[in-house]
């Protein structure tokens, strides 16, 4: 019975590891900062939080809002501050699922993991 366990568990300690990492990815997530760096080519940007910069990717169906008027990617600007939400990636990036545009004095500066 030994014989059979070993093996078996070190088969698992790696699958566990890999669910665990798949997990992170897809996870909701928050980020509240100012715009650093657009590509404009391939519709993303960079984001500058309290906790460092993340990569923004947008898709298609990506909302963008300025208050409560509906914008676009071109109307980003750098410096503008921004709240991010959407899901993680590969890479640490997020995958924004909608983008709005704050006024300068209500930005909040935290984010969420």
């Amino acid at each position: 019975m030994k014989k059979r366990t070993i093996p078996l568990v070190l088969l698992l300690v790696p699958l566990l590891g890999t669910l665990t990492l798949i997990q992170a990815y897809g996870q909701r997530a928050q980020r509240t900062g100012k715009i650093t760096q657009i590509d404009s080519e391939n519709q993303s940007f960079v984001v500058k939080t309290s906790r460092g910069e993340t990569n923004i990717l947008t898709t298609e169906s990506t909302v963008f809002k300025k208050g409560d008027e509906q914008i676009r990617f071109e109307d980003l600007k750098l410096g503008d501050p921004l709240r991010v939400i959407g899901v993680r990636t590969e890479g640490a990036n997020v995958e924004a699922r909608e983008v709005t545009i704050q006024a300068e004095e209500t930005a909040p500066s935290t984010d969420m993991m």
